[in-house]
Formats: structure tokens, C-alpha cells, sequence
């Protein structure tokens, strides 16, 4: 459908799609690739789950980082430190759910020191943080 000048048509009225589509694929690049860096934190490798659920963004989050230091929030503190900041929290109002983010290579009785910790604050609701695994293609259809 293209004209040609002098034509008894006029002129095209169309807008060229094909800047505005390369702006926008530019755009999602930038973006796909900004995204991952903006996430803040300790390096954690997360143990691996097909049953987990994602909780709201209002709780609480413990994170024991390879090297077994302890993160509140975006602070480390440590373990009598971390007691006080919950105790703190839970007397402040609503009890909020607490997740624990610990490094795969964590050892189990000191992931348990730190959710004690939580329990003796007075927070019930304790979470664990995991990788969700991608279903294969046998798993999605019963």
C-alpha cells in the first residue's frame, strides 16, 4: 500500500510502528538486564523447593550468609543483637511473619539457634525462603 508523490490519494496518514517497537525492545533489554542488579543483599544460596509460596513483602527477613554472619533488615548484627531489634519489633504492634534466608551450606542446628531466637521474641509465624525449581513438562499435567 504505498503511494507515490503526485498522486491523486494524497499523502500516507499512517504512523511507522518501526521506531516506536525498536524503542520499546531497547527499553526491555535495559531493563531485563537492570533488574537482577538492583536486588540488595547477602549472597545466599538457597536450598531448592517445589512446594513453596511467596509471602507478602511485610515480613520480617533473617538472613545467615555463607560465612554465618546474621542480617536484620539490611544490618548485621549479632545474635544478641538480633534478640533485642525482634523482641523490639514484636512489642512495637502487629506481629509480622519473619522469613529466614539461610545459605544452603548453613548447618542445621545453627538455622535452628537463629528461628529460637525468633520463637523467644514472640513471633509465630516463621517462614523459610527457598529457589523455586521449574516444573518439567511431566509435573504440570497430573
Amino acid at each position: 500500500m504505498s503511494f507515490t508523490p503526485g498522486s491523486k490519494h494524497g499523502q500516507m496518514a499512517e504512523i511507522n510502528m518501526t521506531p516506536l517497537i525498536d524503542v520499546m525492545l531497547v527499553l526491555l533489554i535495559i531493563f531485563m538486564v537492570a533488574a537482577p542488579m538492583l536486588t540488595t543483599g547477602v549472597d545466599v544460596n538457597l536450598p531448592e523447593s517445589k512446594t513453596g509460596k511467596s509471602l507478602e513483602s511485610e515480613a520480617l527477613t533473617v538472613s545467615l550468609a555463607r560465612d554465618g554472619r546474621l542480617q536484620f533488615g539490611t544490618q548485621f548484627v549479632e545474635e544478641g543483637v538480633l534478640k533485642r531489634l525482634l523482641r523490639e519489633k514484636a512489642a512495637a504492634g502487629r506481629k509480622r511473619p519473619v522469613l529466614v534466608r539461610a545459605d544452603h551450606n548453613i548447618p542445621y542446628g545453627r538455622v535452628i539457634a537463629v528461628v529460637d531466637a525468633i520463637r523467644e521474641a514472640g513471633f509465630t509465624q516463621v517462614g523459610f525462603v527457598t529457589q523455586g525449581i521449574p516444573a518439567t513438562p511431566d509435573e504440570t499435567h497430573p
